[in-house]
């Protein structure tokens, strides 16, 4: 089951990298200028100067927000290292894809529930991942100026003209010189260490009147009928991954608190949407069993995404053990008996 926040700013009345690292790290020439063969005074060589210093800090953060960060198999952010415990390779991108596709089907194939307006000019995306909500955003909402934020430079190349992406560490100090008409998260449980500055800053950025949606998932294992508890290796795995998150300073247990806690940052008419996700094709009603068939897929390859390096880095279990516990986790996941259900908050 998921669940869904939106929260009006409604008061009494370092800066982001936004650069295109989907480049040829190799290639010299892009950090090559024309060369300067006269100065005036000094000052043609000041700039020159200037400029190669620029150049040589830009070469090193491109550097460090695109090379190859590889654990247990999987690919993860090398920009603010271990700041995220999920991976960014291809297969992490398919299911952050399909999830988003999962949304769409749940919130009857909107992007988002706050009533923003017809004309948003300023929109934040934070958490973007591969950028399909930002992008989609983009294309919906031409009139918008659509940023989206992330640790890995894992975005197409190819995006609407109202649409950018900046490689940054959303937990940071904000230094955006505008407001925003609507800030926009989604299924950042575990990724935050401190809500209440979160919050604090969304709303100190959005103009008087704008919105603030945050979605987050309950990882725990439910079920209507009392069959999730059925799946003991389910229920291990959930545990061990919050007991892992909780040493590692990012909880997953938060979700049910976000509504008091946007409230204490200054937001008004706070509302809640629960919605419950099928894990399997079990339901009878036609658009649960095709939302049911999708979360069934998506969570056989978050559990692992979920575990790896939580599992390997916190709680020091080695490969081959995660890996039988998964199997058998995945095998109660295939079990139509097991009515099991995730929910989330929107």
């Amino acid at each position: 089951m998921a669940e869904n926040l939106h929260a009006q700013n409604n008061p009494p009345a370092g800066n982001a990298l936004e650069v295109d690292v989907r480049i040829d790290l190799n290639n010299e020439n892009m950090y090559s200028t024309a060369p300067l063969t006269g100065h005036r005074h000094g000052q043609l060589h000041d700039v020159a100067q200037f400029e190669h210093r620029q150049l040589q800090v830009c070469r090193c953060v491109l550097y460090e927000v695109s090379k190859i960060n590889l654990q247990n198999g999987r690919r993860y952010h090398a920009f603010h290292e271990g700041a995220y415990v999920l991976p960014n390779d291809e297969e992490e991108q398919d299911r952050i894809d399909l999830l988003h596709h999962i949304y769409r089907l749940l919130l009857g194939g909107e992007l988002f529930l706050a009533p923003i307006g017809a004309n948003p000019q300023r929109v934040l995306d934070l958490g973007t991942g591969t950028g399909i909500w930002a992008i989609e955003f983009a294309d919906q909402y031409p009139s918008a100026q659509v940023i989206g934020t992330d640790l890995s430079p894992i975005q197409p190349r190819w995006v609407p003209p109202n649409c950018v992406f900046e490689i940054d560490n959303f937990e940071n100090d904000w230094v955006y010189s505008s407001k925003f008409d609507f800030i926009h998260g989604r299924e950042l449980e575990g990724c935050v260490s401190d809500e209440d500055k979160l919050f604090a800053q969304a709303f100190h950025h959005l103009k008087s009147g704008g919105y603030f949606e945050f979605d987050g998932a309950y990882t725990y294992w439910l079920s209507d009928d009392d069959t999730a508890q059925k799946a003991e290796n389910c229920q291990l795995l959930a545990a061990k991954i919050h007991e892992a998150a909780n040493k590692f300073g990012k909880s997953f247990d938060n979700v049910p608190s976000w509504k008091a806690k946007m409230e204490k940052a200054g937001f008004v008419d706070v509302k809640e949407f629960v919605f419950k996700k099928p894990v399997g094709s079990w339901p009878k009603d036609p658009k649960m069993k095709e939302i049911g068939r999708l979360q069934q897929a998506q969570q056989l390859q978050a559990i692992q995404s979920y575990s790896s390096a939580l599992f390997s880095r916190v709680l020091g279990w080695s490969k081959p053990e995660l890996e039988v516990l998964l199997a058998k986790v995945r095998n109660e996941l295939m079990d139509r008996s097991l009515h099991i259900v995730d929910q989330f908050l929107e």
